[in-house]
Formats: structure tokens, sequence, C-alpha cells
């Protein structure tokens, strides 16, 4: 009965959330018919976040049976820090739609355990930092289909520290990890998905406008295409004084008004709430259409691992060096769906097939011994997106998805696995995610994300049931 009573309020909320934002809309433009003219958009974020902590921890022992025991005492510290920024480049013509992503990740952690007895104490250290470089592009035929072709490339490098106990007794541990991984890819595809904020953000100008008694007239649709036009070409213009770049924008946008007689007034309310609109009104990105792709990615990995355990016990050190390289073929097939409605409600849906093949061939340097192993991978994804924006500052959503995949592996040489043939697994994780974006300016944006996770694992040799939940904040500042 409580959980009736739970999801009848969830649907009167979103219902009366609906119904509100229906009607306090003055212009019911849709969105979902808008396109851009040629348009070349670039931004370069940068996130930086930092945590840290210091305890002093102190027992005492009073009762007879611990008598002659020492105090203890314990103190700990952690220091954590990450830097994350990413470059993006993106061009939309009626030919060609392409992007390039560059993204870089930098982090280091270090944790300390002092406690009174020296043998015990512990520090830790790990760096670790990866570039991601990856560009798509889709080449237009004919006004529907396409080619598209690109490359997904990685490198990474790991390294961790481990030093346990005082001189005399001790155990120290040195990790490093290096990986680069190449996957260009060739596919096929109809459909096309457009960018539509620009419309969305000629409607928040307008209705501002309409409140405030500025406008002569309600403007007809296609008036509302061409005031958006005009807004996507401004934004095309580079300067290199984000200030005068600044002025000319709103400089054509109110020669807009200005040209059709739109305007009953240009006063300080006008150009104010102009401003507002002009720096706020596009904070977030909004797509409608739906496109669907056949790729084949041949991909190759490389990766080199270096494990060294020293301890003051001579039979207790070793030292691992491996390396590793692989290569193997996927083919995907990926449909996409975006629908804005009533102009502050998005729905997003992505579902995908795969299967993929390939070989992972690991050498132990130190002793020359080499393992090669087959696998094949089949794969079915899903996902559901509701996305929500109540104020050109704020975006909300919630989010279901489901991954499965059957995978199929084999050791290609003599081994203790011979006798058992292909190795059989598969895995599903069901995902419900929360996000929530705010921004506190038109560079500084504040984030949170929260989930929920289902996550089941089946092999030959066992299995894995596990639940978990999660959470994350973090600001990011742009730079354009």
């Amino acid at each position: 009965m409580k959980k009736k009573i739970f999801t009848s309020l969830i649907f009167c909320f979103f219902l009366s959330a609906v119904s509100f934002s229906t009607l306090a809309q003055e212009y019911r433009y849709d969105i979902s018919k808008y396109y851009t003219p040629d348009i070349v958009r670039n931004s370069l974020d940068l996130n930086l976040n930092s945590s840290g902590g210091l305890s002093n921890e102190a027992t005492t022992y009073y009762s007879p049976i611990y008598q002659g025991l020492p105090n203890d005492s314990l103190k700990t510290s952690n220091v954590n820090g990450q830097l994350y920024s990413t470059f993006s480049h993106n061009k939309n013509t009626r030919k060609l739609i392409s992007s390039i992503n560059l993204t870089g990740n930098f982090s280091l952690s270090s944790n300390t355990d002092n406690p009174s007895n020296e043998v015990n104490k512990e520090h830790r250290s790990n760096s670790s930092n990866n570039f991601n470089f990856n560009t798509s592009n889709r080449h237009y035929y004919s006004s529907n289909h396409f080619i598209s072709y690109g490359a997904i490339s990685f490198f990474t490098y790991n390294m961790s520290k481990d030093v346990t106990g005082n001189k005399s007794v001790f155990t120290n541990r040195y990790q490093n990890d290096l990986n680069i991984s190449l996957n260009p890819y060739i596919g096929i595809g109809i459909g096309r998905i457009e960018q539509v904020e620009d419309a969305r953000q000629a409607i928040y100008i307008l209705e501002e406008l309409s409140k405030k008694g500025v406008l002569t007239r309600h403007l007809t649709n296609d008036e509302i295409f061409n005031l958006s036009q005009q807004i996507s070409r401004v934004k095309n213009k580079r300067f290199l004084d984000s200030r005068i770049h600044l002025m000319e924008e709103i400089a054509s946008v109110d020669s807009f008004f200005v040209r059709n007689s739109l305007l009953n007034k240009q006063d300080a309310t006008y150009f104010t709430n102009l401003y507002d609109l002009w720096i706020n009104g596009a904070n977030f990105s909004r797509k409608s259409g739906q496109s669907f792709e056949i790729s084949f990615i041949p991909s190759g990995s490389w990766d080199k691992n270096k494990d060294e355990y020293m301890s003051s016990s001579q039979y207790e050190s070793f030292q691992n060096n491996k390396q590793n390289w692989g290569y193997g073929g996927n083919l995907n097939l990926i449909y996409n769906y975006e629908k804005p409605v009533y102009l502050n409600w998005q729905h997003s849906v992505t579902v995908s097939m795969n299967g993929s093949t390939g070989y992972i061939n690991e050498k132990d340097l130190e002793s020359t011994f080499l393992n090669k192993n087959s696998t094949s991978d089949i794969g079915l994804n899903g996902s559901y997106t509701l996305g929500y924006y109540p104020t050109t500052r704020t975006n909300l959503s919630v989010g279901i998805s489901e991954i499965f995949n059957q995978n199929y592996s084999k050791p290609d040489i003599s081994s203790i696995f011979d006798s058992v043939g292909w190795i059989k697994s598969h895995n599903s994780t069901t995902r419900i995610n929360f996000s929530a974006y705010y921004y506190l300016s038109r560079q500084l944006r504040l984030s949170g994300y929260a989930y929920l996770n289902k996550y089941l694992f089946k092999s030959d040799y066992g299995s894995i049931n596990n639940f978990n939940a999660g959470f994350s904040a973090g600001l990011s500042y742009s730079f354009f």
C-alpha cells in the first residue's frame, strides 16, 4: 500500500511539473524541427578536485587483564588531487559532421599510517595519468545517408608505491604500468541528429522579452527559425578579445529585432535581459533526431607492467616484468534517438549490439614464458535518460541502463586449462543514475552524480552477485 502511494505521488509530481512547464510557456515552437547552418564550436574545460584528512587516535588501557601492555597511538593522513581537462572541436555542415576530443587526466594520492609500533608504519602513494584522443566524422552523400570514420585511442601510465615497516623490518612494493591502445573505425548509416540548443535559446529570449512588454507582437514560426539561425551564425565568429566578441553577438541579435520592427522600447530592462539570456540561454546541449549506424572497428593494444616486491626477508623478494599485446575486431550496430518535448524536457535513447573477437598475448620478460588467449564477446546494451531543464542554469536527469555480455575465452598453449576447452562467462549490469548541473556563472559549473548498480556474473568456475551505490560532486571551469 505504501509503495502504491509513493509511486502515485511521484507520478502526480511528474504530471504537475509537465503541466506547469507547458502552461508557463508563451511560445509553443517545436525546437525538434530546427537545423543549424554551417557551424564550428570549440570548448576547453578544466576540472580540479582535491581532498584530504588528518586523524590522531590514542588508546589507553585500564583493565588488569591488559596490565603490562603499552598504550597505543595512531596518526593517519591522506591527500588526494585530480586535474582533468578536455578540449572539444565540433563542426556541423549539411555535408559533414565531425568532432575532435582531447582529454588529459592527472591524479595523485598519498596515504600514511603512523602507529606507535614502527614496524606497522605504512606509506602508500599512487600516480595515474592518461591521455585520450578521439575523432569521429560523418560524411553525408545524401540528405540522410552517411559514411562514418574515425579513431579512438588512449595512453595510460600508472605508478604506485607501498612502503611498510622501518629500516630493519620492512616490505616495499613498486608497480609501473604503461598501456597504449588504438581503435580506428569505418561504418555506414542513416539518419541525422541536430544540435537545437540555439533554437531553445531564442525561445528563452522571446519569452522573457514578452513578459517585460518589450516586443510589439508575437513572432511567427518562420521568424523564430530565422532568429535561431542568426544566433547560430554569430557564434561562429572568432575574436581574440572575448569582450569584443560578446559585444558583436549582442549587437547581432539586437539588429534582428530592430530590422523586423519588433521592439517598442530599447531601455536598460531590454538590454540586461538580452545580455543575461545570451550568457546563460544555451548552457546545456539539446539534440533532436535519430540515427542508425553499422561500423567495423579493428583494434590493437600494448601493455607493459613491472612489479617489484622487496622485503627484509630475502625469501620474500621477487620481481615480475610482463609485456602484453593484443589485436582483434569489433562489429557494432548502434541506434540513437533524441527528442526534445515541451521545450524543458528531453528524451534520449541508445540501443547497441556488438560482437568482437581477438587475441591477447602475454609474455613474461624474466622467463620468456609466452601465453596466448583467444577471446570472443557478444554484447547488448540499452539506456534511456529523461532530462529536465527547469531554468537556463539548471539541468536534472534520471536514467536507467542495462548491459549484457556473453564471453568465451580459450588458452592457445599447453596449460592446466587444455582439457577444459572454451571457458564461458556472462555478466549483466543494471544501473539507475541521477545527475544535476547548476551554472554559477557562464564559466563555472557545479555538478552532482549518484547511482545504484546491480551486477551479476557467472562463469564455469563460479558466480558473483553484487549491489553497490555511489555518488560524486565536482566543480568545472570552462575557458571557452
